[in-house]
């Protein structure tokens, strides 16, 4: 899996189906405004119906109501293959599962990109395409230029799609472009007010930004509020282990992948336990094996994260090892977040700067809005 958040799975919060049904493959704008047109619908009542009710599992986020999403936008396409919708929704249904079901990584970013050039090839001009593309350009190809590129492109078909907005908020926070992040936050905020996973996810920006206490502050009340969500323990966890603090990572991790209830995390969350419980200073290293582990099987593209939780907790063996063999595999790493981190930390080691710089992707071009 990538580094965890911000993610597709960031609108799993409860009461948000009101960004299932898509306008011009939108979200869908606030009661007290008026869509330039209507939702595009099939042609057919009864198939109508059908992507209507993917749509609403879509929004439901739980691994069955994904599977039944995915079966119904498939019976759609079969009976209107034509209708561009219906596989961008297939898309944002494969980009969920991996982080609500069982899917691979792998599995399920084929899949998604599979069906987005679908999607592309009968409407050029479908936001939601571009939009589902960024997403995957950005964390499974590990190419900003393009997915900032799509984004945009997104935004100029359809400027008042307030989902698109956020999304493209998470990542241009990741790239270390916080005033244009803040912006997109702002919009997404007017466009789709009362929605707590944007509250959620700027919270976690502000760690990205290095704002950590506040950042701590904020995620800490939003546990009180959302104790169901997964994503802020996710990101109370990368926000303690940029300060060293493996027991409360563990912590946070632990109550992430009970939230989720996969099997996969699960395993790995006793293991960093018994692992801390052991020795806080080498626990990390849990964590650098399961990477290595997905490295190889195709899950993951880089050693960005790993070489991350290594520089944390001190470990500089680790760090200048993965840095070597990313360098050697000739991996970019994307991330203003940990890039910046790593090399605040190792300001002075003269091996760890120049390592890094040989991973570092240069921040692409962003057009405020």
């Amino acid at each position: 899996m990538r580094w965890l958040w911000p993610s597709l799975g960031a609108l799993a919060a409860a009461g948000i189906l009101a960004l299932a049904l898509p306008i011009s493959g939108g979200a869908i704008l606030p009661s007290d405004r008026q869509p330039d047109k209507v939702a595009p619908l099939p042609k057919e009542p009864a198939v109508a119906r059908d992507y209507i009710a993917a749509r609403e599992l879509w929004a439901h986020r739980t691994p069955a109501d994904l599977k039944q999403a995915i079966s119904l936008y498939e019976k759609v396409i079969a009976a209107s293959p034509d209708f561009a919708p219906a596989y961008a929704g297939l898309a944002e249904a494969w980009l969920i599962i991996r982080e609500y079901g069982e899917a691979t990584d792998s599995r399920a970013y084929g899949a998604a990109k599979s069906a987005v050039e679908q999607a592309l090839k009968l409407d050029e001009r479908l936001p939601a395409a571009h939009r589902a593309n960024g997403f995957i350009q950005y964390w499974w190809s590990y190419d900003a230029q393009l997915s900032v590129n799509s984004f945009q492109r997104a935004l100029a078909l359809d400027p008042r799609d307030g989902l698109t907005h956020f999304w493209y908020a998470n990542i241009l926070s990741d790239l270390g472009e916080d005033e244009a992040a803040q912006r997109e936050y702002d919009t997404a905020q007017l466009l789709l007010p009362g929605t707590p996973t944007i509250a959620i996810e700027r919270a976690c920006a502000h760690w990205q930004a290095g704002r950590d206490r506040r950042a701590l502050m904020e995620l800490s009340q939003l546990k009180t509020q959302y104790p169901q969500d997964a994503t802020i323990r996710n990101c109370l966890a990368w926000a303690h282990i940029s300060r060293g603090d493996i027991s409360a990572y563990a912590r946070e991790f632990r109550e992430m992948a009970r939230l989720r209830n996969v099997p996969e995390l699960l395993s790995l969350s006793a293991r960093l336990d018994r692992a801390v419980a052991r020795d806080e200073a080498t626990a990390h290293m849990v964590l650098v094996a399961d990477a290595q582990r997905e490295f190889a099987a195709g899950e993951r593209k880089t050693r960005m994260t790993p070489a991350f939780h290594a520089s944390c907790m001190g470990d500089r063996d680790t760090l200048v090892a993965l840095l070597r063999q990313a360098g050697l595999l000739g991996e970019r790493w994307y991330s203003a977040t940990l890039n910046k981190r790593i090399a605040q930390k190792w300001a002075d080691d003269a091996e760890v700067q120049t390592l890094l710089k040989q991973v570092i992707v240069a921040t692409p071009k962003v057009e405020l809005s």
